[in-house]
């Protein structure tokens, strides 16, 4: 059989992860195919730049620097995306979709924001959008939700979802260093960005989880509509506490599918038991722990970054491609999702507060969240010299998240506390 063409627009890490992997398996997925694979045009920014690391793998003809000479070639079955950006990776895709090519991305940001136009574009044409690098790179999260667990209902999904705050949580915990230095070992060894605000805000996450919830949900779920919030004000204070705790603090992604069939969407910061599953997931990697109503818990473990990671399920994707297979996000979503906003959800809570040793403060602290209903479960207070700043340390038993919210901005305001308390929700 004639060769399966395929087109690329990028040609970066995963690009050239991708290219490396297509040739080093080339006679392997040949025989599983039946046909071979041709790379026939990559559109790059600078078709002119040599680009040495990839030249034996592709001729250096096929690089162009006009995106249109890929997706008007009517001999390209496929568009793999590996570019980056939102909109104009949309404007790629719904053309390519449109000329009767499938689409291969990696890319959660435009999939996040315009995956139900390039959806439905999908669905009209009769083709296909595969995309598993876009969530966790290497590990078959979305292959698992689409097929390996069609048969259940899943009820609860915990995830590491971005191995970039993964990396500088870790490194604060296991080198005592504050946020600062963590992040700039993560950018040394080139696991953030130079401007890391995506990762360490906690969006990434929140992008990977908006899809996620798409194929458990079976509907389209807006990305601001899900809490996000990042770890910035995380400090090496809050990790000392929290072993002291026997807690570890994570950036998870969270979605728990509630009695009343309602989903607890959020992304933030979260201390989880020392001893539990995702507490044991360090540096750059990624896990999900998923929860099927027939299958129960299971736990999903890998890299979540980098070339070869990424590429491997690009070219995953690619191969269901080539086979044929095609997803089921195909299917029309239910029109809306029933959401359980932050404010309603009861939480236990880490609240660390700077005052200074004075008599009566803590009695009036801990004054101020019982007149508001918060329960203390415990206080940690290390000494200090009278009239010295000290922090005080309180874990609370289950509130609403708006009781919490509003207790803390009315503690700020009253003047007893010396800078803004940290809070850090506890996930049981």
């Amino acid at each position: 059989m004639a060769s399966f063409r395929l087109g690329m627009i990028g040609c970066g890490t995963v690009g050239s992860g991708v290219l490396e992997i297509l040739h080093r398996r080339r006679d392997a997925l040949k025989r599983l195919l039946g046909r071979g694979i041709e790379v026939a045009r990559i559109a790059v920014r600078d078709p002119d730049r040599p680009r040495h690391q990839v030249y034996g793998f592709v001729d250096p003809d096929v690089f162009t620097g006009n995106v249109a000479r890929v997706i008007e070639d009517d001999s390209i079955e496929l568009l793999v995306e590996v570019a980056g950006g939102v909109d104009a990776p949309r404007d790629w895709m719904v053309e390519a979709l449109r000329r009767g090519k499938d689409v291969v991305t990696a890319n959660k940001a435009t999939l996040a924001f315009h995956g139900e136009e390039i959806f439905q574009v999908a669905r009209e044409c009769g083709r296909s959008v595969y995309y598993e690098a876009s969530v966790a790179a290497a590990i078959p999260i979305i292959e698992m939700l689409q097929n390996g667990l069609v048969a259940n209902q899943v009820t609860r999904v915990l995830a590491i979802l971005n191995g970039t705050c993964n990396y500088i949580l870790t490194r604060m915990e296991l080198d005592g260093v504050d946020y600062g230095v963590a992040l700039r070992q993560a950018q040394e060894k080139g696991f953030a960005e130079a401007d890391p605000t995506l990762d360490v805000s906690g969006e990434d996450a929140a992008h990977k989880l908006a899809l996620l919830a798409r194929i458990f949900t079976h509907s389209y779920v807006p990305v601001d509509r899900i809490f996000t919030e990042g770890i910035q004000r995380i400090s090496r204070e809050d990790m000392a506490f929290a072993e002291d705790l026997r807690y570890r603090i994570k950036l998870l992604a969270i979605a728990k599918l509630s009695e009343e069939g309602a989903w607890d969407l959020r992304v933030h910061p979260a201390m989880i038991a020392r001893d539990s599953i995702l507490a044991q997931v360090q540096e750059e990697y990624n896990a999900a722990y998923v929860k099927g109503d027939a299958a129960g818990p299971m736990l999903i473990y890998g890299n979540g970054a980098g070339s070869f990671p990424t590429a491997s399920s690009v070219v995953a994707d690619i191969v269901r491609a080539v086979k044929g297979d095609r997803p089921v996000n195909g299917e029309e979503p239910q029109e809306s999702v029933q959401l359980v906003p932050i404010e309603n959800v009861s939480l236990r809570n880490y609240i660390r507060t700077i005052v200074l040793d004075v008599p009566g403060v803590l009695g009036r602290i801990t004054s101020h969240f019982g007149m508001r209903g918060i329960s203390i479960a415990s206080i940690r207070q290390p000494e200090a010299k009278v009239g010295q700043p000290v922090p005080v340390v309180l874990v609370t038993h289950k509130a609403p998240d708006k009781v919490v919210t509003d207790s803390l901005c009315e503690l700020e305001r009253v003047g007893l506390l010396l800078e803004p308390p940290t809070r850090i929700r506890i996930e049981e």
